[in-house]
Order: structure tokens, then C-alpha cells, then sequence
């Protein structure tokens, strides 16, 4: 199964994923990403962070970017339920 990485994009630095995930596919793993943002954003408000600007990136087991999703991108789609 392939492995792919999340990384935290956040004001200019990058804060990577060592050891990544094991799942089916690149969806699954867009999916996977979109359901982590919003604990992710938690725990940035609980010590004060703002989650404006914060992105995760995904990449694949050859270092290949798939995807980067901004957390505002994920918390705007909740509002609008």
C-alpha cells in the first residue's frame, strides 16, 4: 500500500511528516487530510495559533506534491451547512 506524507505549511515554514501514512490511494488520502484539518485547527486555537494561513500538504512516498489544502478552504465549507 502506499505511503503518503502530511505536512503542516504555516508562515513560510514547513513542518514535515516523518513517517506518513499507509492508505489505498491519493482520494483517500485528499479525504484523510480534509478529516484531520479541523482537529488540527483545535489544537492550534487551545494554544493560541490562528489556523489563517496554515495549509497541509500532501505528498506521495517519492516526495511528488499531490495536493496542498488550506485550512480556510476546509472551516468555510462548515459554515455554509
Amino acid at each position: 500500500m502506499p505511503v503518503f506524507y502530511f505536512d503542516v505549511r504555516a508562515r513560510g515554514r514547513l513542518e514535515a511528516d516523518e513517517t506518513g501514512l499507509e492508505l489505498a490511494s491519493a482520494e483517500a488520502a485528499y479525504l484523510e487530510a480534509c478529516a484531520a484539518i479541523p482537529g488540527l485547527t483545535a489544537d492550534l486555537l487551545r494554544t493560541g495559533e490562528h489556523p489563517c494561513g496554515y495549509a497541509l500538504v500532501v505528498a506521495d512516498e517519492a516526495g511528488r506534491l499531490l495536493f496542498e489544502i488550506p485550512f480556510h478552504e476546509i472551516l468555510g465549507r462548515s459554515r455554509r451547512v
